[in-house]
């Protein structure tokens, strides 16, 4: 019987996580490896690659649930609630992801897959309001104009709520923060007045 491995997967991309962070994608398995206390041989028995592992802990190598969901979701007469909740998802989403992908791109080093998710998000949530549009729950609009303006607003949502949070002074008054809820429920009660279906 073999004995169970000391560090978890998990240990070991928190690990790398922090090293790619502060050194960029181009940091040594070794720098990983000394940092989570383990062998470097014994990353590779866990990752087949730096690049899989790079891409795992990064957050960033799988497409989330909620984004293989709407690639086949079929809208119904509860669009409304329906683009609440894939916002929200898409919201929480990009919290925890896109801070990570915006360090890595300061530091000029980032490695993502194509197409990169606010690409792939805006494709597919337009997709998915033509869906809605041909069984008439949405007025007929430009869908992909709706989906940039959602994609784009969340975006700049998680931008501006990291810029809050950095210690670096600003020289400007940053905006008021609205609460990420809140924040979802008034984007889409003002996209609602332009896409609601005409009675």
């Amino acid at each position: 019987m073999s004995r169970p491995p000391k560090i978890t997967n998990e240990e070991i991309l928190a690990a790398a996580r922090q090293v790619f962070l502060e050194e960029g994608a181009s940091a040594s398995t070794l720098a990983i490896a000394e940092k989570a206390g383990i062998s470097e041989a014994s990353i590779f028995k866990r990752f087949a690659t730096k690049k899989a592992l790079f891409m795992e802990a990064m957050g960033i190598s799988e497409t989330p649930k909620w984004v293989k969901a709407l690639s086949s979701k079929t809208p119904t007469a509860n669009i409304k609630s329906e683009l609440t909740e894939i916002c929200e998802q898409m919201l929480a989403f990009y919290q925890d992801v896109l801070q990570r992908v915006l360090m890595m791109m300061n530091r000029g080093n980032l490695a993502l897959p194509p197409p990169p998710p606010q690409v792939r998000d805006t494709q597919l949530l337009s997709e998915f309001l033509d869906r809605a549009i041909a069984l008439g729950y949405l007025r007929t609009c430009d869908s992909i104009t709706v989906a940039h303006m959602i994609t784009g607003a969340i975006s700049n949502y998680v931008i501006t709520e990291n810029i809050r949070r950095s210690p670096i002074p600003m020289p400007f008054a940053t905006p008021k923060l609205i609460e990420p809820k809140l924040f979802i429920h008034n984007l889409i009660e003002t996209l609602w007045a332009g896409i609601a279906p005409e009675v």
